[in-house]
């Protein structure tokens, strides 16, 4: 009881602290404490951010973790960039931060660890590939939208292969997966990921290829960062996807296969749609299909009706109408311009002027018998002989005029009908190239001028008894 009553008295006469104090003189101590000063500190990364152009991350081993910081200029002094997951080894010394009373280590420098050079070798084998042109989307195969045979490469113990599966039977139940198991961590892990991949590919049936594994630190991931195993996966004849880590996480396996999915689970979302996804697209795909049938079918009825309703197969016979008309037309002008009948119609013309010449002949002579005959029987018979000598000798002189006048006419019309026979053979070409003329074609085309003659081209002259074929050596234009 005394002692209760002792420690009430000390604790209502203490003089309490402020809590800036206590932490003003818990950084004195750190200060003051040589030990603390330049501290050599090595660990993993974990939680790196940065703040403008400051760095904040945390370096932690198995057992425990140090705030640590990065300021403006030390992080221009960095030969790498800072990561979750890498080891570095760092020099700084131990600060307190009063106002909230944490302790961090300020670093001044800082290094890569034993992860430092695995991942200088990733930067190095990533830059290789992809000179190489193994990242290009070109090569990269199309993911089929409902895979219904997919094989998993992962290990047969862990949680990727779980998780892939209850995705599948919850969003996709008619999947069937195949687990070809294998190493995902360890010195031998690329080796057997080599051998799995060969596997699936002795049989080639699946539609699509996962492989991946759980998360873990960047240095249990680097088995996906062979070579080998990316040049195998690179030569998959099926489409691929990594799910391989995190989604922070990013492997060679990752720049190579045709899709990446962020984690295992992710991989099974993005090939598989839900059963509520699959019957609304069936019933969106449905719809389409039935709008699309009715349009078809519109249009052909609209077709079919506007043949049914149209002019010219209603009639058809009035189509050929004007075509007939124009074809009589131009059949009765090409006949009417025939030389044969034009010559035929002088003809005609010709026998028509003798029959009516003939004609007008006999009726002169018919007449002038008559009137003789009229004026023999009204004479008297002492004039009679010489009348008749009057009349005789007009008679024959009236003859002499008609056979003149006749054989005149006879030989006008000759004369013209020859005249209207030659202006035809003048025409005519083959007339022409009987005068020793020729037709000069070039190119299917009459050449009429010199200055359509073409140099590389070869001539065809037409002349009477057949063609020549000839080049052109030279051309000489005749100045006017």
């Amino acid at each position: 009881m005394a002692n209760n009553e002792s420690i009430d008295y000390e604790f209502r006469n203490a003089r309490f602290l402020t809590v800036s104090s206590l932490n003003r003189y818990i950084n004195y101590k750190f200060d003051i404490d040589v030990h603390l000063k330049d501290v050599y500190l090595k660990g993993e990364i974990s939680n790196f951010k940065r703040s403008g152009k400051h760095m904040y991350f945390s370096i932690k081993d198995e057992y425990s973790e140090i705030n640590a910081i990065i300021f403006y200029p030390y992080t221009e002094n960095l030969t790498f960039e800072p990561r979750d997951g890498m080891l570095i080894q760092v020099l700084g010394s131990i600060k307190v931060y009063e106002k909230k009373g944490n302790y961090a280590i300020v670093i001044r420098k800082a290094v890569e660890d034993g992860l430092g050079l695995l991942y200088q070798e990733y930067l190095i084998l990533k830059d290789k590939l992809q000179k190489e042109g193994l990242f290009d989307n070109k090569f990269k195969k199309d993911i089929p939208p409902y895979p219904m045979k997919v094989a998993v490469i992962t290990s047969a113990t862990g949680d990727a292969i779980h998780d892939i599966i209850s995705t599948f039977n919850r969003r996709l139940p008619l999947a069937k997966i195949t687990l070809f198991p294998a190493l995902v961590q360890g010195e031998f892990a690329a080796r057997d990921l080599v051998r799995a991949l060969k596997e699936v590919y002795q049989n080639p049936v699946y539609d699509v290829l996962i492989i991946g594994r759980g998360g873990g630190s960047f240095e249990d991931l680097s088995c996906f960062n062979d070579e080998e195993l990316a040049r195998t996966l690179f030569a998959s004849p099926i489409p691929t996807v990594s799910a391989i880590g995190h989604e922070a996480d990013y492997t060679i396996c990752d720049f190579i296969a045709s899709m990446r999915a962020p984690t295992p689970t992710g991989a099974a979302m993005l090939l598989t749609k839900n059963k509520e996804d699959l019957y609304h697209a069936i019933l969106l795909d449905e719809n389409r299909m039935n709008n699309a049938f009715l349009s078809i079918l519109r249009t052909h009825y609209d077709i079919l009706r506007k043949f049914r309703e149209a002019y010219v197969l209603s009639k058809p016979d009035r189509l050929f109408e004007r075509y007939t008309y124009n074809y009589y037309n131009l059949t009765d002008k090409l006949v009417k311009l025939s030389p044969t009948l034009t010559i035929g119609y002088k003809y005609e013309q010709l026998g028509q002027l003798e029959k009516r010449l003939n004609n007008a002949v006999y009726n002169v002579y018919k007449h002038s018998a008559i009137n003789y005959e009229n004026c023999t029987q009204r004479l008297k018979p002492q004039l009679l002989d010489d009348i008749c000598d009057k009349f005789s000798k007009q008679v024959l002189n009236l003859e002499d005029k008609v056979n003149t006048n006749y054989i005149d006419t006879i030989n006008k019309n000759e004369y013209t009908f020859k005249q209207t026979i030659s202006k035809i053979e003048t025409l005519n070409p083959l007339y022409l190239m009987g005068k020793g003329y020729s037709i000069v074609y070039q190119e299917n085309k009459i050449i009429d001028h010199i200055d359509k003659v073409k140099m590389d081209k070869p001539l065809l002259v037409l002349m009477n008894g057949g063609n020549i074929k000839a080049n052109i050596i030279e051309k000489n234009k005749k100045e006017v």
